[in-house]
């Protein structure tokens, strides 16, 4: 049996692929001995190392737009949109907060420190102390206090913690990072809907509203599969892409200075908002089949 250090990127709802990539290793015969995840990689290595796996994925199948806004806790803070408890509080109904360095397998998360900049690795303590340190994206949830630290998102320093997970003798690096963003297939999206666009300048009411129709079915074709890019740009969307660019630029040092043995990969340009946490199964099936082709490319290469 293969044994394998996992190391999982942030992503939010993105990171659900995890859970399909980690039952696409199990299937194969591979040991996973060790775990460690930042943001969305840090809540499902977590709750894997802690043996909730199944108990969260079913709880995870049955969310709906409705339940999803449930657990958001909405505050009047200037600082932060939600608490952050909601969340936590559902998965542990399902997933005990079993103590970090009691874990059956090896776990690290990864958080920032606000005020220093400081990448904070945990490694002990309870398990969703870290994991909601971990997953607190600035400006979005209240940041944690911890130990005189106030902590963030650990994608803001090490989105892809592959430095992070504890290696044993014989293992291999296995790496998913959900944040891959392709300039020049982006690019070639872009230029395909302005084309479009720019086609229908002139034509009579019905060609226009033909060709408008063509470019919604561009567009969703994009945000189901790789790339939901919007012609028309909001704030939101320029935050969530800042976000996006900042922790592929990090994922892809992280993945020059320790590449591992085996990268699975989904583009940064998918499953974002609400469709994300509604569509946990299809994020999860789409997580296996990456990883069955990154292992195939793995054991043909051996």
């Amino acid at each position: 049996m293969k044994k394998v250090a996992l190391a999982l990127a942030s992503g939010g709802p993105r990171g659900f692929a995890y859970i399909g990539a980690i039952e696409e290793l199990q299937s194969r015969g591979y040991e996973i001995t060790s775990v460690s995840g930042t943001s969305a990689g840090a809540l499902v290595g977590g709750i894997f190392a802690a043996g909730g796996m199944q108990a969260f994925k079913e709880w995870l199948y049955g969310l709906d737009p409705v339940k999803v806004m449930a657990l958001m806790d909405f505050s009047f803070s200037k600082n932060y949109l939600v608490k952050g408890d909601k969340v936590i509080k559902a998965i542990k109904e399902r997933v005990p907060d079993i103590r970090i360095e009691d874990l059956p397998i090896p776990f690290t998360a990864v958080a920032t420190d606000l005020y220093t900049g400081e990448e904070v690795v945990f490694r002990d303590g309870p398990l969703f102390d870290a994991i909601r340190a971990s997953i607190s994206i600035p400006s979005m949830f209240r940041p944690v206090k911890w130990k005189g630290r106030t902590l963030v998102d650990g994608g803001m320093v090490n989105t892809f913690p592959l430095n992070r997970v504890q290696r044993t003798p014989g293992d291999i690096l296995v790496g998913f990072n959900v944040n891959e963003i392709d300039a020049a297939e982006i690019q070639g999206f872009l230029d395909s809907r302005a084309a479009l666009m720019e086609s229908r300048d002139g034509l009579p009411l019905i060609s226009r509203i033909q060709t408008d129709l063509q470019a919604f079915r561009l567009d969703m074709d994009g945000r189901n599969e790789r790339l939901p890019v919007k012609a028309d740009d909001n704030f939101a969307s320029i935050l969530q892409r800042s976000f996006g660019i900042m922790n592929g630029t990090i994922a892809r040092m992280g993945i020059e200075a320790c590449p591992p043995d085996v990268l699975a990969s989904l583009p940064f340009d998918s499953y974002h908002g609400v469709y994300g946490y509604t569509h946990a199964q299809e994020i999860v099936e789409r997580g296996r089949a990456l990883m069955a082709q990154a292992l195939d490319q793995y054991e043909a290469a051996l």
